[in-house]
């Protein structure tokens, strides 16, 4: 009897916790759902991850047990179910970007077709993403590291030939350490390596030019020499090839590192001057004005703002996080309601964690 009361009380300080924290619950979607994620990643077999995802089907059952009118069985039945969603959500994305990687270390030629180029000034490197053709026994996708008189004046859509070393992509050299192999395996990446020798240009044929964020780059650099111009471009394109690793360095140790990736101040601060200017200028016409179309209007044009200055900056994670924040502020002054919540933070979580749960 003693314990079927402490039972009862133990239930009851747990339900009324629940409901006081009702308004939070829904901050731990996105954890739940990250947890999941991690889960697959940290669970080194595929038995693992269905011992796992056994195991969770458990917690739901239990929840369901408890009583769905109960809190504590709603909330355990929901977080076992999105966790489990986490890890099929990795699971299928895992599945879908599988690509051939190459099985042993070769020295090969073969002719291929330029995706990108991401120059590297500060190391005197051009890196090259390469679709091999006419060779099936390459993957279809390759990186490659040239040196910069090798890679001079390489744009996306070349048609090329080279000589290169080429290699699986390497996993982490110690363990709990940063795992290449898996970061190409989501790029799908089959090998990377070195060009040997003179990469040689299809005269004529499958000719491209840079893109607007090299360009952007590349001017930046004839404007402002050295490591500052590579500072200059990486806070503008977030094109980080051109810092010299002394001042990378000195950054980072001085905390000051996180300036160098487009995120939260850079996109902030277009959408801000965006959405100003536009309720500016249409603030001058008397009709937009009185019409109350000026606020809808101007958040419109800064989240094309923000969007346009996200696909200049690559889309990386820490921008298109973000850029999703914003969008969310401009919808939430636009609803009348307060816009700068921890909902802000978790919405944005959870949308960067569906689109990209690696």
């Amino acid at each position: 009897m003693a314990v079927a009361a402490a039972m009862r009380r133990l239930s009851e300080s747990i339900e009324a916790r629940l409901d006081a924290e009702r308004e939070r619950i829904a901050l731990w979607l996105p954890v739940m759902l990250g947890a999941g994620i991690a889960a697959w990643f940290s669970l080194p077999t595929q038995m693992h991850w269905i011992g796992l995802l056994l195991a969770l089907a458990a917690l739901a059952l239990t929840g369901l047990l408890m009583g769905w009118q109960r809190r504590a069985g709603r909330m355990l039945v929901l977080g076992s179910a999105v966790a489990a969603a986490g890890m099929l959500l990795i699971w299928g994305r895992a599945l879908w970007v599988e690509a051939p990687v190459l099985a042993a270390p070769v020295v090969t030629q073969f002719s291929a077709v330029v995706e990108s180029v991401e120059p590297l000034p500060a190391k005197g490197q051009v890196r090259l993403i390469l679709r091999p053709h006419g060779r099936p026994d390459l993957p279809p996708r390759v990186r490659l590291t040239a040196d910069g008189v090798q890679g001079a004046g390489i744009a996306p859509g070349e048609a090329v030939g080279l000589r290169a070393r080429l290699m699986p992509p390497p996993a982490a050299s110690l363990p709990g350490g940063y795992d290449f192999a898996q970061r190409a395996w989501f790029d799908r990446l089959g090998a990377v390596g070195t060009v040997l020798g003179e990469i040689r240009r299809a005269p004529g044929a499958g000719q491209g030019e840079q893109t607007l964020r090299a360009r952007l780059s590349s001017h930046i650099h004839q404007q402002i020499d050295g490591s500052a111009g590579g500072i200059a471009a990486a806070l503008v394109a977030g094109d980080r090839g051109a810092i010299d690793p002394a001042d990378e360095e000195a950054m980072r140790r001085s905390g000051l590192a996180h300036l160098l990736s487009i995120s939260g101040l850079h996109v902030t601060a277009v959408v801000g001057f965006a959405m100003l200017l536009a309720m500016r200028l249409l603030g001058l016409s008397r009709r937009l004005a009185l019409g109350g179309y000026v606020l809808p209007l101007a958040a419109a044009v800064a989240a094309l703002a923000g969007g346009g200055y996200t696909l200049l900056a690559g889309a990386e994670v820490p921008t298109l996080r973000s850029f999703i924040a914003a969008l969310l502020v401009l919808v939430a002054i636009l609803l009348g309601r307060e816009a700068l919540t921890l909902r802000l933070v978790a919405a944005g979580a959870l949308i960067v964690l569906l689109w990209r749960p690696e």
